[in-house]
């Protein structure tokens, strides 16, 4: 059996003492460890996490596609390896706000991949390219995955993240057959650009608390990357503990 991922993308929320209180509430409502659970917190706390984070994994939501050096502002996978088992790339928030493209993202992999991380790389359609038809989001998610995977990618150190951009932060979740049809394409092309590999393949986009098990009980979605509803610890911890 598959690993079952719950991420928790934390965003940039939580200041440091707040980040203290949220993973103390966690910790004491978390019953359930059968999944791997992993929390990506603002980079100012991952210290903390890393130090406090008992059970579970840590993740950084974003790396410099760079080594080190002239990159201000900007934080290397060379620099959390240590700490840091996963790191989330390609998220839609970095593409429009940051303007970041699959070459960008691809040299991110491959950083990460030097530096023994696993990336949750993250690929989706907009409203747009959705309201064309499947053939337009099967197009938009080929050149993703094809413009940043090659044959020689580290497969066993990879998860992409399916998240339909129009249901980020909006409460319009995919339903789930909806989520499926665009997972099941994922793994098949991944599996023809790595000659026969299959990696495990996650759903993100308003997850919550009423509507997690029907992603869950889909055959194909292997994870799950929650935004809005991992912010309040007691939600989150009974997402996992039903999981």
């Amino acid at each position: 059996m598959k690993d079952f991922y719950i991420i928790a993308n934390l965003k940039m929320n939580k200041s440091i003492v707040e980040s203290k209180i949220y993973l103390n509430l966690l910790k004491e409502n978390i019953q359930n460890f059968n999944n791997k659970i992993v929390i990506c917190p603002s980079s100012i706390s991952l210290f903390y996490f890393a130090n406090e984070i008992q059970g579970m994994k840590l993740g950084i939501q974003d790396i410099d596609h760079r080594e080190q050096g002239q990159g201000t502002g900007s934080i290397s996978a060379s620099q959390v390896k240590d700490i840091c088992e996963f790191a989330i790339v390609g998220h839609s928030e970095r593409r429009q706000t940051f303007f970041e493209n699959n070459k960008t993202i691809s040299e991110k992999l491959q950083m990460l991949w030097k530096n023994n991380m696993t990336p949750i790389f993250c690929i989706g359609e907009n409203q747009e390219v959705r309201n064309k038809g499947f053939k337009a989001i099967e197009k938009h998610i080929n050149k993703q995955l094809r413009d940043s995977l090659f044959e020689d990618s580290k497969w066993e150190n990879l998860l992409v993240a399916y998240e339909p951009i129009w249901a980020i932060g909006t409460g319009l979740s995919a339903s789930p057959e909806q989520a499926s049809e665009v997972i099941s394409l994922i793994h098949e092309t991944v599996k023809e650009i790595s000659g026969g590999i299959d990696v495990p393949i996650l759903y993100g986009g308003s997850v919550n608390e009423e509507n997690h098990l029907d992603f869950q009980n889909e055959e194909k979605i292997n994870g799950l990357l929650i935004g809005s509803a991992c912010l309040d610890p007691i939600t989150f911890s009974k997402i996992i503990n039903n999981s």
